[in-house]
């Protein structure tokens, strides 16, 4: 790390939207209450249908939550939604994208607040928006992986673009805008891992939030300390990464192999 901090990618993040004060789960097979239908301004309309949308599909499968639903929800008419989305697959999509811009964001600004230990910041920013709002990116990402042949394919399309941006914020932070194939898809696989445990994680406790805390830097580390040996790029970053926190099981830890690409 060489102390400067990194270049914020293409496309700017907004500020992180408001919804968790707003948006409250629906417990499992109750009618979703229906509020009073309110005038609100065009913008404000368009965030009260995702809030409603993300509450709504956070606790039904995909394809159980309605048009209706979403639009009684929101105390707003059908065809509302239909305007400002499209439909349900509109809502979805742009539900989506924004606690995907959310979350990249707030992962960005811990980033630069704390230069020096990046990583664990990062990480800290990731757990604290999934557990702040666990209606959001968390209900969304599982969603995703059901939902693609129902939306055309968009919602796979838009986690990808979330999870490149994801990939550019460490690449920025280790030194390397670009880096290799082989870098690129350690990352990738950590980032993944870094979802699957969160999730894991939020619905079951375990492991704790203060395993996954110290678990997940160091499986970075042992997986590009592996990819170092066939791979300069990853060899070129691993000095880079921020050290990590010790533990008391340090002093029984076996001593780590030198890094470095093979010849």
């Amino acid at each position: 790390m060489t102390g400067d901090a990194p270049a914020q990618p293409p496309d700017a993040y907004p500020a992180a939207t408001g919804y968790r004060d707003v948006v409250r789960t629906v417990k499992p097979g109750e009618p979703p209450a229906r509020p009073a239908r309110r005038r609100l301004a065009p913008d404000d309309r368009r965030q009260a249908l995702i809030n409603s949308a993300l509450k709504l599909f956070n606790t039904y499968p995909y394809d159980e939550v309605s048009v209706d639903d979403i639009a009684a929800d929101a105390g707003m008419s059908r065809p509302l939604v239909y305007h400002y989305y499209g439909g349900k697959a509109g809502v979805f999509i742009t539900a989506l994208r924004q606690t995907g811009e959310d979350v990249v964001a707030a992962i960005y600004e811990a980033g630069v607040g704390d230069l020096d230990n990046w990583l664990a910041a990062g990480l800290a920013a990731f757990f604290d928006h999934i557990q702040a709002n666990p209606i959001a990116l968390t209900a969304l990402l599982r969603q995703g992986s059901l939902t693609g042949p129902l939306t055309g394919g968009e919602d796979r399309q838009v986690l990808d673009e979330i999870r490149d941006r994801v990939l550019a914020l460490i690449l920025a932070c280790l030194g390397s805008p670009r880096g290799s194939a082989v870098l690129q898809s350690v990352l990738r696989g950590w980032i993944a891992m870094v979802e699957t445990m969160g999730r894991e994680w939020l619905r079951h406790g375990e492991p704790t939030r203060e395993e996954l805390e110290t678990l997940l830097p160091e499986l970075l580390r042992a997986v590009l300390g592996t990819a170092a040996w066939h791979d300069a790029a990853a060899a070129a970053v691993l000095p880079r990464l921020p050290s990590l926190k010790p533990t008391r099981k340090d002093s029984a830890a076996p001593p780590a192999r030198r890094a470095g690409p093979r010849t």
